[in-house]
């Protein structure tokens, strides 16, 4: 069953980061009157103390803040509206449910409950004040629960989207265009020629014009341009070169087969990196008798238009040779250098078909993308997180439209 939702905006997650460092400090001075009002929400007041004793937790909780009184109203005002929504739809917490609650904050600064109150007390921060923040955080996870949680829905596709996306995170990213000329001798001629002028671009608008006019990739309407790549989905040959290249730069010939391919970068941008070993595609692999054929190439563009997923591609393997159909799962690093140029460039159930084998044209689909740890979150992990991150999109949007609404009036 899936785990209870937790919102983090609202509750625990203001200071998940933040108990690792607990200070605490003298309160600051109050005004003159505390329980003057300071702001209005609807028909609820928060006081001059409110706003100081929140002040004083947040930076006990070393929550960082330009305005800290702007961030300390900003917080509360979200507060009082969870508690009037929660009371318009009669959600009441048990004493039980709130000494839990109570008990679970604490435990994040490795203290039970009365001892990290008493810690509170001596840093400036009442008792009621923690109850009341714990309290309106409990309650408004309370409504979400009820009002969202059933229609809030985590399929399977959601979570092996969501591995391709973890698997591609973190890592240095380049930007880059490419050309792929034909290597049939029969071109040889003026394959020869286009790569003078490929050699002699001098910018990267030089090289997209000859990759509109020459190159026989699927981007050369749009001048060879590929969008943002982590460098470790591409091969050694390429990820090698391109890491020490700078924008503007052209890496190339490289020969894949049936094609010769040039890359130039256009720019980059470093994180960090996931080592090629830890990446992990499963792909299928479609041999089309017949090369670039115009035959062939009108087979290819029905494969592209109805094909949808990996298992798509199964009727167009009927009647050739066994072998023209494979799937493969393999690390990164050791999947045939011409398949992973073009693995890299796909996403989830996209296909290339660029490069030639034996007179064929090879059908490249991505059918996943993961990172190989030994320590990899499991199916069910990944689905809490989705929902609890969804969850807590709806649950954030809901309270901006109650604060909408309301009427506010700062003092």
């Amino acid at each position: 069953m899936r785990n209870t939702f937790s919102l983090r905006a609202s509750f625990f997650g203001m200071a998940l980061a933040a108990f690792g460092a607990l200070h605490f400090a003298a309160a600051p001075a109050l005004a003159d009157n505390p329980f003057a009002p300071a702001r209005k929400v609807g028909d609820r007041i928060i006081t001059e103390y409110d706003v100081s004793q929140r002040i004083t937790f947040l930076e006990l909780l070393n929550v960082g803040a330009e305005d800290m009184r702007e961030e300390a109203l900003s917080r509360l005002t979200e507060e009082a509206m969870q508690r009037a929504y929660a009371q318009r739809r009669d959600v009441r917490l048990t004493s039980e449910e709130l000494a839990e609650g109570m008990a679970e904050f604490a435990s994040r600064a490795n203290l039970e409950t009365d001892a990290f109150i008493a810690e509170l007390a001596n840093g400036g921060v009442d008792r009621e004040s923690f109850v009341s923040f714990v309290e309106a955080g409990l309650l408004w996870r309370k409504v979400v629960g009820n009002e969202y949680s059933l229609s809030t829905v985590v399929t399977t596709t959601d979570v092996q989207r969501a591995r391709d996306v973890a698997a591609i995170r973190g890592t240095k990213r380049v930007l880059i265009s490419e050309i792929f000329l034909p290597a049939d001798p029969e071109f040889a001629e003026p394959v020869a020629q286009i790569i003078g002028l490929i050699e002699n671009a001098r910018t990267i608008e030089e090289f997209s014009a000859i990759a509109r006019e020459y190159s026989l990739a699927g981007t050369r309407d749009q001048g060879g341009r590929l969008d943002w790549l982590p460098l470790t989905q591409l091969p050694g040959q390429i990820s090698g070169p391109l890491s020490a290249a700078s924008p503007g730069e052209i890496i190339g010939p490289i020969e894949l087969n049936g094609a010769i391919a040039f890359f130039q970068l256009r720019a980059e941008d470093s994180t960090r990196l996931i080592p090629a070993n830890q990446v992990k595609l499963t792909y299928k692999r479609l041999l089309l008798p017949g090369g670039r054929s115009p035959e062939t190439l009108a087979t290819y563009a029905e494969i592209q238009a109805r094909v949808q997923h990996c298992n798509g591609l199964d009727p167009y393997a009927a009647g050739l040779p066994e072998n023209y159909l494979t799937e493969t799962e393999a690390l990164m690093q050791s999947i045939p250098q011409s398949d992973a140029v073009e693995l890299a460039r796909l996403d989830r159930f996209e296909m290339s078909a660029n490069t030639v084998e034996g007179g064929n044209l090879v059908v490249l689909m991505l059918c996943a993308r993961e990172l190989e740890l030994e320590e990899r979150p499991s199916d069910i992990q990944v689905e809490n997180g989705l929902f609890n991150a969804r969850l807590g999109g709806r649950a954030q949007l809901k309270l901006d439209e109650l604060i909408a609404d309301t009427v506010i009036v700062d003092y």
